[in-house]
């Protein structure tokens, strides 16, 4: 039976005097017994409904952005209750997510690589589609690089000769792009990689490369509509994401005479190589610069958006903490220096205010993106220009910023991390919290949240170590939305409330 809950005493005090009441509407129905988000039995709860959802990979992001969550809530379980079933579950799962690897399953990634990694697809790459001449022959490869990109669709009408009407839909986007009188003619003023790279713009990423070796006037198709295939890339981030409690779970086998033991050693060492082998799989993308910071770049010529850009901090980072974990596992330097170097490149995008929080960007400031670039700086192939972006980090970006710091605190990597770790409380602190049960999107204190945003400030909960309130307030904030659970950050979130309650980190 599901305990009742009562409306607990609201913990900010004056706090609560002249702010907004909870405005919002729920993310899913509530129900006269509330969960007591912070009890074993709303784990429970939510640990049924991630695991109806039967992922089976990560085409769709559902590894990175679910089971990646879900693992570390167990792990969190764990440490709040010293409870093993949470490590069988958490092994038994970690066995699935190692036999769905890219390698395991037989599949591979654009460039034809097979790795201990979890290819995507999907709204996070690029859809091709392939513009052949009269005989067949491919010709042009159309691309857009945006969301629901295998949807997209490329017309062929009108051919006369030596030229044909091209129009292109995406149905991301109401806006169609018709090209009229284009040529397969490289030396034609209308040649059709000139015409649909013209077109692009940041809304419309319609972009296109000749595939032939001796391109040449050539005779146009017939009439027809050319449908689009996903491409494959694994990104760093989901790497990072799913390495993550791999490895940290690797860390604590090693670090507990209890868990040693137990027999669970052949278990972490299997897991090791295998995270040691997927971080790997992204060392070309580590970019370490001369001032000795460093953070992971797509390289350009790869199918998604924004290749051969810097990536955003939190995707740097969600390999980032992986590294912090093996460097812990194992004390090898190779580990530590990368984690400084990005630790290095962060701390210049964080501005500290007068109540002595943190604010920063999504974009590194010293990235293409946060600069803009023009399609003459050559920076992307499937992006060519895009303009400066320099909003603010949102709540759940940056908790995965955050768990790498405090994975890196925890690891004794920087000096100057204890002091960090107190500014980045603030944040939430100062920052983040709007109302009682209410907090904002962004971490300046900016952008309304809702519900499902909402409780994602939940991810936070490491940091009630430093600061009760970030415990309390994103349990009140779950009590408003009265969250059922179904997806695999609302196990975290929930883990955080459990292991913030048990004050877990006094137990380690």
């Amino acid at each position: 039976m599901t305990p009742h809950i009562t409306r607990r005493t609201l913990l900010l005090g004056s706090a609560a005097t002249g702010v907004l009441a909870w405005t919002g509407t729920s993310a899913v129905p509530a129900f006269a017994d509330a969960l007591v988000y912070d009890s074993p039995e709303a784990f429970d709860a939510a640990q049924s409904a991630y695991l109806a959802t039967n992922a089976q990979h990560n085409e769709a992001g559902l590894y990175a952005w679910g089971e990646s969550y879900f693992l570390l809530g167990l792990l969190r379980m764990y440490e709040a209750y010293g409870d093993l079933r949470y490590l069988q579950t958490f092994e038994q799962r970690a066995a699935h997510v190692l036999a769905t690897t890219d390698q395991g399953r037989g599949v591979t990634d654009y460039l034809g690589r097979s790795g201990k990694v979890w290819r995507t697809a999907g709204n996070y790459t690029a859809g091709h589609g392939v513009l052949p001449d009269s005989s067949g022959t491919a010709a042009i490869q159309l691309r857009w690089a945006g969301a629901r990109s295998a949807e997209s669709t490329a017309e062929v009408a009108n051919p006369s000769g030596a030229t044909f009407d091209l129009i292109l839909r995406n149905p991301g986007t109401t806006a169609v792009v018709t090209l009229r009188g284009v040529s397969l003619d490289p030396s034609a003023a209308s040649y059709v990689v000139t015409a649909v790279n013209n077109a692009y713009t940041a809304g419309l990423r319609w972009t296109a490369v000749d595939l032939r070796t001796s391109p040449a006037a050539a005779n146009p198709p017939s009439p027809r509509t050319i449908t689009f295939q996903p491409q494959y890339y694994a990104f760093a981030v989901h790497t990072g994401m799913v390495a993550f409690p791999l490895a940290r779970y690797v860390r604590m086998v090693f670090k507990s005479p209890r868990l040693r033991r137990a027999g669970r050693m052949r278990k972490a060492l299997q897991l090791l190589s295998a995270v040691r082998e997927s971080v790997a799989f992204h060392d070309s993308e580590f970019v370490a610069r001369a001032d000795g910071s460093g953070d992971y770049v797509w390289p350009k010529g790869a199918p998604i958006p924004f290749d051969g850009t810097i990536q955003p901090y939190n995707q740097s980072h969600g390999l980032g903490q992986a590294l912090v974990e093996l460097y812990r596992a194992t004390g090898e330097q190779r580990y530590r220096t990368k984690v400084e170097q990005m630790l290095k490149a962060y701390r210049v995008a964080l501005t500290l205010g007068a109540d002595g929080a943190y604010v920063w960007p999504y974009w590194p400031p010293h990235s293409e993106l946060y600069a803009g670039y023009p399609k003459t700086a050559g920076v992307s192939e499937y992006t060519p220009s895009y303009p400066a972006s320099r909003q603010i980090e949102d709540i759940s970006h940056a908790a995965i910023s955050l768990e790498f710091v405090q994975a890196a605190y925890e690891a004794g990597i920087d000096d100057g991390l204890a002091a960090d770790v107190q500014r980045f409380t603030a944040t939430f602190t100062k920052k983040v919290i709007r109302s009682a049960t209410e907090v904002w999107l962004r971490v300046d204190g900016t952008t309304d949240a809702v519900p499902a945003n909402a409780v994602q400030c939940a991810r936070w909960g490491a940091y009630a170590e430093h600061d009760p309130v970030v415990y309390q307030q994103s349990l009140r904030v779950y009590d408003a939305v009265q969250l059922v659970p179904s997806q695999g950050s609302h196990a975290l979130g929930i883990a955080y409330l459990n292991w913030a309650k048990q004050g877990a980190w006094r137990k380690q």
